[in-house]
């Protein structure tokens, strides 16, 4: 597989794909097509009222409302997704608009009833080497806050916190046994098993997160294929317009 298959991945998911809540972030048993939808849940957890009142369990992508391939197409984009978000067309390091997507999430309690529904848009950029960076963003909701993901670096734009995850995935087969090393190793923060691969294969997933004016944002960078500093430039670009 190549290092870049978790992006390319994300851009093919129509069906619907489950991801684990945060209260067992740990361990995930997913099939291969949609490990690249779980690496996003190590940036969220359930609040305590979303858990103990609504009951929320597991969160679902739904519908696939919208895809474009032109920028042009943002104002629609944005219109499908209900809410206004920053967006650019091309960032100064050669980044440039590539696709977006508006789907649905969607929060199942235990008998796996709809209990929570949100639209998150997320939209590809690539660079001249093919290198692609996803910008997913979604209204900060009362359901969700922040997880313990381990935050390696912060910074302040604009008045804005901007925080830098770093996370480490050992994707494996589904009859893959862990030795007690990985069993040790997957107890660390931003550490994670994925279980559905075809071989075992190890991936660093970078995100850089941030809220503003009640939108969340995060860029993700499969691979670490660009600086922590190239994230937080895009990103103070895309604040400033």
């Amino acid at each position: 597989m190549k290092q870049d298959f978790l992006l390319n991945t994300m851009a093919d998911i129509d069906d619907t794909y489950i991801r684990e809540a945060a209260q067992a972030p740990r361990k995930r048993k997913l099939p291969w097509k949609i490990l690249v939808a779980a690496a996003l849940i190590p940036l969220l957890t359930i609040t305590a009222y979303a858990a103990d009142v609504l009951n929320i369990r597991t969160l679902v992508s739904g519908m696939t409302h919208y895809t474009s391939s032109q920028f042009s197409d943002m104002d629609k984009v944005m219109d499908k997704a209900g809410f206004e978000m920053d967006v650019k067309e091309r960032f100064n390091n050669g980044f440039a608009f590539e696709k977006a997507y508006v789907e649905d999430t969607r929060g199942l309690d235990e008998n796996d009833r709809e209990v929570l529904k949100y639209r998150e848009v997320q939209v590809n950029y690539r660079n001249a080497d093919g290198v692609r960076i996803c910008l997913f963003a979604h209204p900060d909701i009362e359901e969700l806050t922040d997880s313990e993901s381990p935050v390696a670096q912060t910074a302040q734009i604009g008045g804005v916190t901007v925080s830098y995850h770093l996370d480490h995935y050992k994707f494996v087969p589904p009859d893959y046994q862990l030795s007690e090393a990985e069993k040790q190793w997957q107890e660390i923060p931003g550490n994670y098993i994925s279980y559905g691969s075809e071989a075992v294969k190890d991936t660093d997933v970078a995100f850089l997160c941030w809220q503003k004016d009640g939108i969340r944002y995060s860029f993700m960078d499969s691979g670490t294929k660009v600086t922590p500093q190239t994230l937080f430039t895009m990103a103070k670009e895309l604040m400033q317009g």
